[in-house]
């Protein structure tokens, strides 16, 4: 073997023992919890379209096409979260033998995890366009009595500080982290 080969295969080998994996565990939760809020928000979204359409008669002004379209969005960006598990129901899943959330950092490729960074970035678009939407048309107050627009703003806000943790992780997955004595990449 060539010392170039002997090199890259002690780099390779020390990646995958001392690589950084600080902030996975906490991007994997952040993940699913902002595609709960994310999904529910989209969910909310169309429903609330729907009722002022029915109570217009069944007439779908701008309002509800934004509100369905940035909805619809909503739901293909929790798709593209679970890699469009969720097509089928759980039972069928857990029946099939599929897995039931999503993957983990460490079970995706680059690309999946590129993916999943901008969905997010998608997703607190879409969410912006609903909470301006609810902001401008109309005031939905939630149980508590806070404004349902206040809780979609915080939603994006939360999208994106996910989008960033993800990129945080991202590019902290191809160093080795620091250890005393050494180990510096």
């Amino acid at each position: 073997m060539e010392e170039r080969e002997i090199e890259r295969m002690a780099e390779i080998d020390s990646m995958n023992r001392f690589e950084d994996q600080s902030g996975r565990e906490s991007a994997d939760g952040m993940l699913i919890l902002a595609d709960a809020l994310t999904y529910a928000a989209g969910v909310a979204a169309v429903i609330t379209a729907i009722v002022n359409s029915k109570e217009a008669g069944w007439s779908f002004d701008v309002h509800a096409k934004i509100l369905i379209g940035a909805g619809f969005g909503l739901w293909l960006c929790s798709q593209s979260l679970n890699n469009f598990r969720r097509l089928l129901p759980v039972w069928l899943r857990i029946v099939l033998g599929m897995k039931i959330l999503p993957e983990t950092f460490e079970e995706q490729s680059l690309g999946a995890r590129k993916r999943r960074m901008w969905t997010m970035v998608i997703a607190a678009i879409l969410t912006i366009i609903i909470a301006i939407e609810f902001t401008n048309s109309q005031v939905v107050s939630t149980r508590s009595g806070v404004p349902f627009h206040i809780v979609l703003w915080i939603i994006s806000l939360m999208d994106l500080a996910v989008a960033l943790q993800w990129k945080k992780v991202i590019a902290n997955a191809n160093k080795i982290q620091r250890r005393p004595g050494g180990w510096k990449y």
